[in-house]
């Protein structure tokens, strides 16, 4: 089964071609980056790639809308509301710079699969782990977290997370939803950032997670990075739908931050085993330089 992947990114070039590199390995038969920066250099060196359609989020591109939303989630809406409306490809799929699509096995394989009624599939997301060990692979871990599944016993969460249980009740820093795979040609549908909707105003609709293929999130992986973006994540991102995270990272000391950061998102061994002992440890090597070279 043919599917295909679309972005939206404002992030250097090398993050750009590790994403390429990386689910044209996986079997995307095409990727669309729009480049929220409308960075030029970084479009030409992406439109050389074959099955690579690199698109500037300029000026002129938002013209046709009228004005560029202010707005992250909205711009990503309506790019890939525009992909799903004008691909030939059966299946689009839509995630993040910082999110890789991880199968076992082909992903086509298990999209041939798919023989349910549903106009999407949703997959898991799985949030990276940070392992200072590792060599720099533009995106580095080899360990991942899955959210709690929903009726997981409070003594099973408290022995992954210990004192931070009640700031993390999802196990997971960023969205826990995950992402989703959509069918192209379904009328009235609309694809949206994590699930889709019939009608713009309606609430996504309800589909159950496919138990093989995952979105690999590097959300926390890189710790100064993750400490960068803490002031918008605390108020403006992903974090202010989570108040007692919220209000914790804007009260906290630095050490507190730092004691929270290495219990959490640390691949530390007792954080290891835990994850795997309840069946929530992803594990995969994403070599991703040696990808990239590969590209060329």
């Amino acid at each position: 089964m043919k599917w295909g992947v679309c972005t939206t990114a404002k992030a250097p070039l090398t993050q750009l071609l590790a994403f390429v590199a990386w689910h044209r390995a996986a079997g995307a038969a095409h990727i669309w980056i729009h480049l929220d920066d409308a960075d030029e250099v970084s479009g030409h060196v992406l439109n050389q790639l074959d099955n690579v359609t690199a698109i500037l989020c300029d000026d002129a591109y938002w013209a046709v809308l009228g004005m560029r939303p202010n707005k992250q989630e909205p711009r990503q809406s309506y790019n890939m509301q525009r992909i799903y409306a004008e691909a030939a490809l059966p299946i689009i799929a839509h995630v993040d710079v910082d999110e890789y699509l991880f199968c076992t096995r082909p992903i086509g394989d298990v999209l041939e699969e798919w023989d349910d009624d549903f106009p999407f599939m949703r997959v898991a997301p799985a949030e990276a782990l940070n392992d200072p060990s590792l060599p720099d692979d533009i995106f580095t871990a080899r360990q991942f977290r899955l959210p709690f599944p929903n009726g997981m016993p409070a003594e099973t969460r408290m022995d992954v997370l210990g004192d931070y249980t009640a700031l993390l009740k999802k196990n997971m820093l960023s969205h826990k939803v995950g992402k989703s795979f959509f069918k192209t040609g379904i009328k009235g549908l609309i694809p949206k950032i994590h699930a889709g909707s019939f009608g713009k105003k309606e609430p996504p609709l309800h589909v159950p997670v496919n138990p093989e293929i995952v979105v690999l999130h590097f959300h926390a992986q890189d710790k100064a990075a993750w400490l960068d973006a803490l002031p918008h994540r605390t108020v403006n991102g992903a974090y202010r739908f989570n108040e007692p995270l919220a209000a914790f990272l804007e009260e906290a000391t630095g050490a507190e931050i730092d004691a929270f950061y290495a219990a959490t998102q640390v691949a530390t061994p007792q954080l290891v085993s835990a994850l795997a002992k309840h069946g929530l440890l992803v594990e995969a090597e994403l070599r991703l330089r040696e990808k990239v070279e590969a590209l060329f």
